[in-house]
């Protein structure tokens, strides 16, 4: 994991799909505004992307460094050592969310009588051999599962539309309680959560083959994904109604469970639990491997793949510690999370970050035409 990795086109648009549409999928995103749930996503997947684009100019002006390391060129050593350490706990703390999500997800679906622990420690092997193989390989196979995902999901709404589930009138009326609700279910739950959850690559950034590839690939990316995850929206929507998508646990998988074609096609949830599983992994994986390249990159760790293990442990812990059942969690992860830490890691130190660097820029670049 140490050897300098290269990451192509199509597999950064891959990665970026995967890792948005992971835990987005399992709950039903800007429900609070009930039928006009499509535009806060959309509003919020604007926002989303003007964030990348901070996370990316950041990238422009130090491109060979991870976020870890720049900080500490912004803000000096010491400072910038805390900053770092501060976002390498984030990037644990949100793989064992994404963690938890899915413990509680399998356990509530397919495996009632197991434990979260269990779980837990199954899913996170199953992390560890992704890293341990390297982000290279890591990439390859989210280039096929980018195909298999893509087709499944074509082939639910297909179903969805041969078994004449999809009712249009549910969508209407359009803005029944005004722009405030709309605007209130965006900011910031939505744009923080799955969108703000970006700033893990500006640790990738720096492995792309071409530092293009971060705008030319990494906002189309971010936009194609946010599109998925409206239509879907619109389809939760169209299927159940906005007061059931509201009730529903798993929107997705309550929809789904209503194909039926001839008798023949049905059940169809248990395939979607496996699809949105592939999805968690990525983004459980990508959350995993952030953590160690920064810790190692912190602390001067030579042989980083010895972190695996201790980071992984933690992950798993603090799943299963975090909350002591769903309902705390769900509250905790929309509730307080995303003001006291998403809102500050994700939009506000970022963008002052780029400010500091552009003025430092413009400062050193004054003083050598100066000197000259």
């Amino acid at each position: 994991m140490n050897r300098k990795l290269s990451i192509g086109a199509y597999q950064f648009f891959s990665i970026i799909y995967l890792f948005e549409m992971g835990s987005a999928t399992l709950v039903g995103l800007a429900s609070g505004a009930m039928q006009d749930a499509w535009i806060s996503v959309l509003i919020a997947l604007a926002t989303g992307c003007l964030l990348f684009c901070v996370y990316i100019k950041l990238f422009d002006l130090y491109p060979e460094l991870p976020f870890t390391r720049y900080v500490q060129s912004i803000l000096g050593k010491f400072a910038g050592k805390l900053l770092a350490m501060a976002y390498i706990l984030y990037f644990i703390y949100l793989g064992a969310r994404v963690l938890r999500d899915f413990e509680e997800l399998l356990v509530i679906t397919l495996y009632n009588a197991s434990s979260l622990i269990s779980i837990g420690i199954l899913f996170m092997f199953l992390c560890m051999y992704a890293v341990f193989k390297g982000f290279e390989v890591f990439g390859r196979v989210c280039e096929f599962l980018f195909f298999v995902i893509i087709f499944i999901i074509v082939s639910i709404i297909g179903f969805e539309v041969i078994a004449g589930l999809i009712k249009s009138d549910n969508l209407r009326p359009v803005l029944e309680t005004g722009w405030k609700t709309v605007i209130k279910e965006a900011y910031p739950l939505t744009v923080t959560f799955p969108f703000g959850e970006m700033i893990v690559f500006t640790m990738i950034l720096p492995y792309l083959k071409k530092p293009d590839y971060a705008w030319k690939v990494g906002i189309p990316g971010l936009i194609f994904a946010g599109l998925l995850l409206t239509l879907e929206t619109m389809f939760n929507i169209c299927i159940l109604g906005a007061n059931t998508v509201v009730r529903a646990t798993y929107p997705i998988l309550t929809a789904i469970s209503y194909i039926n074609i001839a008798d023949f096609i049905q059940r169809l949830d248990s395939v979607v639990v496996i699809v949105i599983v592939v999805g968690g992994f990525i983004k459980i994986t990508v959350f995993f491997f952030c953590a160690i390249i920064g810790a190692a990159d912190l602390f001067k760790v030579k042989k980083s793949d010895t972190l695996t293990y201790p980071i992984a442990v933690i992950i798993v812990i603090c799943s299963v510690w975090m909350a002591p059942d769903y309902l705390e969690h769900y509250k905790e992860g929309f509730d307080i999370v995303p003001y006291y830490l998403h809102i500050p890691l994700q939009i506000i130190i970022p963008t002052v970050l780029l400010v500091i660097a552009i003025i430092q820029k413009k400062a050193k670049t004054k003083t050598k035409e100066n000197a000259e």
